[in-house]
């Protein structure tokens, strides 16, 4: 689908290239080639578990993406794990006090938070710590890459920030519809009706029943983090996978383009298959779901 888009020839070749150049280029590139053998050849080499060469650099793509996964990587999970500190007790308070106008106010403002775009909370953390407070680096990363670490944690505070707020927001909503759906169910008032306090009755009871669903959303979650990520790094200008795809995208470098969504592709499949195991894990009613279709079955 990328190779009907363009041909990347042109933004390989000088103004006056002549149509030998032209034709020379598309040769080294193999993109003269028709486009059923050049899928062919790529689904060869994933075979092989070669993601090709750049067609710009030259550089082998999986390398490269191994490479930016220094800055992605440290950035999603570390936006992923505040954003969860953030919705966990948000959530919860606003499901506890959603009677209270604070209830009612802290849940709209997480709403609210959660509907602002992720690059529009970067430039206002960047106009007020970097440029008013001069607290903290506006965008870029230490050439030494994580051989200084305090430099390096200094770079992603402000997209780390970013992108937990946004994420912190939208998952505190589904924080707040488990919670809310544990909190009016019968069990725990009957474990409250036995003596045990509020804490313990929903430490026992509500907890595990409360987190299944929450999974899944987590799931998602630490996907669209990680693709917030790759939005982010723009707007700091952080060399990691998201700088990769876009200029990719820009000097049409096909391989690299889509060695990033392959990767990206294949993380989303896998969280969501953890997920899947998790859930089955903590819901004993899933793995007795899943028994009686199957005795269901041998029985037939």
């Amino acid at each position: 689908m990328l190779r009907v888009l363009g041909n990347p020839v042109y933004a390989l070749i000088s103004v006056g290239a002549t149509e030998e150049d032209i034709a020379a280029a598309a040769a080294r590139l193999g993109v003269d080639r028709p486009l059923p053998v050049q899928f062919l050849d790529y689904v060869g080499q994933l075979l092989r578990l070669d993601l090709g060469r750049s067609f710009t650099s030259n550089l082998s793509v999986g390398d490269e993406v191994l490479r930016r996964l220094n800055v992605t990587l440290p950035l999603t999970l570390l936006s992923f794990a505040l954003s969860v500190l953030i919705a966990i007790p948000a959530g919860f308070l606003a499901a506890w006090k959603a009677r209270t106008w604070y209830g009612t106010a802290f849940s709209a403002l997480t709403q609210l938070a959660g509907a602002i775009p992720v690059f529009w909370v970067g430039i206002l953390l960047v106009t007020v710590f970097a440029l008013r407070a001069r607290i903290l680096p506006a965008g870029g990363f230490p050439r030494t890459d994580w051989e200084d670490p305090q430099a390096a944690l200094r770079a992603l505070v402000l997209p780390v920030l970013t992108i937990a707020i946004v994420s912190g927001s939208e998952l505190a909503r589904y924080v707040r519809s488990a919670s809310l759906d544990v909190l009016g169910q019968t069990y725990l008032r009957t474990a409250r009706a036995t003596g045990q306090s509020f804490a313990g009755a929903l430490l026992r009871h509500g907890l595990r029943n409360g987190i299944v669903p929450v999974i899944s959303v987590l799931a998602i979650q630490l996907s669209t983090t990680f693709v917030g990520a790759v939005i982010v790094e723009n707007v700091f200008a952080l060399p990691g996978l998201g700088d990769m795809l876009l200029v990719g995208i820009r000097e049409q470098d096909f391989p690299s383009v889509q060695g990033v969504l392959l990767f990206s592709t294949a993380l989303v499949l896998l969280l969501g298959f953890v997920a899947d195991v998790l859930q089955r894990i903590l819901d004993p009613r899933i793995r007795g779901t899943l028994s009686g279709n199957h005795r269901s079955r041998a029985a037939a």
